[in-house]
């Protein structure tokens, strides 16, 4: 084994040790608030409270790690949900719905990441209407505007805004960091 004395090089293996297991944490999280869905009213699907893990994930370590966690947490999470009843899917459709909520939630993460350090709630919102957005073009273009604008109920997940907030703000205090970074 070779002795490294770079101490930058040295210092950042830590770091990328804590940054790869906090983004399997979040992927975790994430799977479990995915799971745990709550029926809503047809046409809708279900709400889930993944939104306010995406929020953490992208705030405190920022766009790649949300990114992925969010896909990886998500598409498990469906997955699950799926499997165990607490997400319906119309029969045949798993396979559009579960690339649905990865291709949409995937982004979700990596914008509120990316607009991190300019404004946290404002980071957060993006983050909401970039889902939403990609929710509604695939659906547009799959089953068409009509079908599409039911869709726009996924606006819903703005209520998770200011509880996103106040979870980010208690684990930065808990953890005394700003960042994950």
């Amino acid at each position: 084994m070779k002795n490294n004395t770079n101490s930058q090089t040295a210092s950042a293996q830590p770091r990328a040790t804590i940054k790869l297991a906090m983004t399997a944490v979040m992927s975790a999280l994430i799977a479990v608030t995915t799971v745990t869905a709550i029926p809503m009213p047809p046409p809708l699907s279900t709400i889930t409270l993944a939104p306010i893990v995406i929020f953490v994930a992208g705030i405190l370590m920022g766009p790649i790690p949300a990114l992925i966690s969010s896909i990886i947490g998500s598409g498990l999470g469906f997955l699950g949900g799926a499997t165990i009843g607490s997400i319906m899917v119309p029969q045949g459709f798993m396979g559009v719905f579960l690339l649905g909520i990865v291709v949409a939630r995937g982004p979700m993460g990596f914008t509120v990441g990316l607009l991190r350090k300019t404004d946290e709630v404002a980071a957060m919102t993006a983050g909401v209407l970039v889902e939403t957005a990609i929710f509604f073009f695939m659906d547009w273009y799959l089953f068409g505007f009509e079908v599409a604008l039911i869709v726009l109920g996924t606006l819903i997940d703005l209520v998770f805004v200011p509880f996103g907030y106040l979870v980010l703000k208690a684990v930065k205090k808990m953890w005394d960091v700003t960042t994950l970074e």
